[in-house]
C-alpha cells in the first residue's frame, strides 16, 4: 500500500468532511487534531472514513436538507429551532443593520414576527408592529403585561397626524422636498404636478412662518385649498392634485387628518405600538404608513444620530408600500424613502420589511438590509429571485420549492462569522387572550399626553358650501343687469360665461363684478372645465334654485 497514495485519499476526505460539517463534535475536533498532528493510525483514518461516508450516503437520498448546520449558539434573540430542536441564537443588535423576509400568505409570517417582537420588545425602547389587513398583534398585549410592558394599539380611525409637520430638528425646506416627494408616490401624480405640489407646500410654510419657528403647520386641507385657488397654475398638474388629494381627505376626514401639530413621531418612538390601518382605503394606509416612516427617518438623520444601538423596531407589512421599484424615482428630490432606509442605517432603528413577493420591491431594499429570510413562496421565480439575495444555489432553490412548509423558513445573518443560509422553523404559536376594540381604545390613554392642536373645522367639504338658508333673494334685491344676467343664466344654463356677455346685454366689466355677487348669494353655481387649449379652463355657469326662484318673483312682480 502506498502511503502517499492513502494520504491523497484521506486528504480529499478530510476536506468533504469539512464541508459536510461531519467535524463539528468534540471526537471530530480530536480527529482533525490528530489528522493535522500525523496521527494516522487505521482507527483515526476508519473513524473519518465512517463520518463522511454516512454524510455522503445521507446527501444522496436526500434524508437531510441539503443546508449547512447553522453554526449560531450567541446571543440573546432566538432565531428558531433547527431540524434536531436546538435553538439558534444571535445577537439582537445585528437587526439593527435591516431585515427582509419574503413570504406568501399562510407561510407562517405573522408567527415569525410575533415571536421575534416578544423577544425584542424586552430590550428596545419603542416598537412600531404595523398591521395592514388584520388585527393580529394586539393579542400580543396580555404576553407584553406579564413582562411589565405596555403594547398601545392604534385604531386606524384613532390616528391624530399632519404629514406637513416638520419632524424635530428637520430644516422646513428639505422636509418639504422629502413630504412632497411621499406625497407625489402616494397620490401618484406625474411630474408637472409634483413640482407645483413642492412649490405649493414650500409657500404654505411661509405663510405659517414655519421657517422662524413656528410650530403651527398647514395641514394637507390647507394644501388642497391652495392648490385650488392657485387660478395660475396648469391646469391639468392642479386637476391631478385635487382628484387625488380629495379621496384621501374625503375618506380620513378632520379627525386623522385635522390637525396643525399632530402626534410627534420622535415621541411615538417612545412607545410600543400595534399600528391597525385595516379598514382604510389603499391610499390612505400608504398616506399614513409613508409619513411615520419618512418623518421618523428625516428626524434621525437631521440630529446626527450615528452607530447608535437599536432603540425603536419597525416591523412593517408589505414593503412594497413603501420601497415599490416603478414608485422609487424622485421627480425633484434625492431623498427618495429608499435613500433615507440607507441613510438610517446605524442610527438606531431595526427595519424589518416583510414582503409577500420580491416583485416590484424595489432593487436597492436587498442590498441594505442585512439579514435575509426566506419562507414558503408561490413560485419557481419567487424563490429564485429571494434565493439569490441570500445566495442560495440551484440546488437549495429548488429543494425549498418543493419542500418549505408553513412554519419553515431559510435564513441569512448578515453579521457574526456565520454567514451561510440555513434552515429553522418557528416554534408553533402561544395562545393568545383576545383584545377587543374597547380594550384597544383604552390603551390609548397613554399617549393622552401627546401634544395636539386640532384645526378650526369640524367638517370640511371639497366643495365650496354656500348656506342660503336665511337668505330669501326678493325681486327687489335684483338690479336691471343682475336681472338680465340671471335671466340668461337661467334660461341658456352652462354656457361659458363670456357668452353672457351678448345674451344678457352687459359688458364685460358688469359679467366680473356680477358673477361673484350672484354666487355668493347662491342665486348660480361656477363649474371649471379644462378648455384643452394650452392649459386654460372655460368657467361654466349653472343656475340654482335659488336663482330660478329668485328670476321668476322678479318677473311676476315687475309684470314682465
Amino acid at each position: 500500500m502506498n502511503p502517499d497514495k492513502n494520504l491523497s485519499e484521506l486528504t480529499k476526505k478530510v476536506q468533504m468532511g469539512l464541508s459536510l460539517g461531519v467535524f463539528k463534535d468534540r471526537l471530530g475536533q480530536k480527529l482533525l487534531r490528530f489528522y493535522h498532528l500525523g496521527i494516522l493510525d487505521p482507527w483515526t483514518i476508519g473513524q473519518i472514513n465512517t463520518r463522511v461516508d454516512k454524510a455522503l450516503r445521507r446527501k444522496a437520498f436526500q434524508t437531510e436538507p441539503v443546508f449547512q448546520e447553522a453554526q449560531l449558539h450567541s446571543g440573546k434573540l432566538i432565531l428558531g429551532v433547527d431540524n434536531k430542536h436546538k435553538p439558534l441564537t444571535t445577537h439582537l443588535q445585528y437587526l439593527n443593520a435591516g431585515s427582509l423576509l419574503v413570504a406568501n400568505t399562510g407561510s407562517g409570517k405573522t408567527t415569525l414576527l410575533t415571536y421575534y417582537a416578544q423577544q425584542i420588545a424586552q430590550h428596545v425602547k419603542g416598537m412600531w408592529l404595523v398591521d395592514l389587513r388584520k388585527k393580529e398583534f394586539r393579542f400580543l398585549r396580555p404576553l407584553f403585561r406579564q413582562y411589565g410592558m405596555d403594547l398601545v394599539i392604534v385604531r386606524s380611525r384613532s390616528f391624530k397626524i399632519n404629514p406637513l409637520q416638520v419632524p424635530l430638528k428637520v430644516a422646513p425646506g428639505e422636509y418639504a422636498a422629502t413630504i412632497a416627494d411621499v406625497l407625489a408616490k402616494v397620490l401618484n401624480l406625474p411630474p408637472r404636478a409634483s413640482v407645483l405640489l413642492s412649490t405649493t407646500i414650500i409657500k404654505l410654510y411661509q405663510q405659517y412662518h414655519v421657517d422662524t419657528g413656528s410650530r403651527k403647520f398647514p395641514t394637507l386641507f390647507h394644501l388642497f385649498e391652495a392648490v385650488r385657488n392657485d387660478k395660475t397654475a396648469n391646469s391639468q398638474a392642479r386637476q391631478a392634485i385635487l382628484d387625488n388629494l380629495e379621496a384621501i381627505l374625503i375618506s380620513l376626514g378632520p379627525e386623522v387628518l385635522g390637525y396643525y401639530h399632530g402626534w410627534d413621531t420622535n415621541e411615538l418612538a417612545k412607545f410600543k405600538l400595534a399600528l391597525e390601518l385595516t379598514g382604510l382605503p389603499e391610499s390612505g394606509k400608504d398616506l399614513l404608513l409613508n409619513t411615520l416612516v419618512a418623518s421618523e427617518f428625516t428626524s434621525r438623520i437631521a440630529r446626527g444620530i450615528s452607530n447608535k444601538g437599536m432603540d425603536l423596531w419597525m416591523s412593517l407589512d408589505e414593503g412594497q408600500r413603501l420601497f415599490s421599484q416603478h414608485k422609487e424615482t424622485s421627480t425633484y428630490t434625492g431623498n427618495s424613502l429608499t435613500d433615507l432606509a440607507g441613510l438610517v442605517r446605524g442610527a438606531g432603528i431595526g427595519l424589518f420589511i416583510s414582503v409577500l413577493t420580491p416583485d416590484d420591491l424595489s432593487n436597492r431594499i436587498p442590498a441594505i438590509t442585512s439579514t435575509k429570510i426566506m419562507g414558503r413562496c408561490g413560485s419557481i421565480p419567487e424563490y429564485m429571485a429571494a434565493g439569490r439575495y441570500m445566495g442560495l444555489s440551484s440546488e437549495q432553490i429548488t429543494w425549498c420549492a418543493h419542500h418549505m412548509i408553513p412554519g419553515t423558513f431559510v435564513g441569512q445573518i448578515g453579521d457574526g462569522k456565520w454567514r451561510y443560509p440555513f434552515l429553522f422553523k418557528i416554534p408553533a404559536p402561544q395562545r393568545m387572550c383576545p383584545v377587543s376594540d374597547q380594550q384597544a381604545d383604552q390603551s390609548l390613554a397613554a399617549l393622552s399626553h401627546l401634544k395636539v392642536e386640532p384645526v378650526e373645522f369640524v367638517q370640511w367639504s371639497a366643495r365650496p358650501r354656500i348656506d342660503v338658508s336665511s337668505q330669501q333673494p326678493q325681486a327687489s334685491t335684483l338690479t336691471d343687469s343682475e336681472y338680465r344676467l340671471l335671466k340668461a343664466i337661467v334660461d341658456h344654463p352652462m354656457l361659458s360665461s363670456s357668452q353672457y356677455v351678448k345674451l344678457a346685454k352687459i359688458s364685460p366689466n358688469t359679467l366680473s363684478k356680477l358673477r361673484p355677487e350672484l354666487i355668493q348669494r347662491g342665486f348660480i353655481r361656477e363649474h371649471e372645465i379644462d378648455s384643452g387649449k394650452r392649459g386654460r379652463t372655460k368657467r361654466m355657469l349653472e343656475p340654482l334654485e335659488a336663482g330660478i326662484k329668485a328670476v321668476q318673483a322678479h318677473t311676476q312682480q315687475e309684470g314682465i
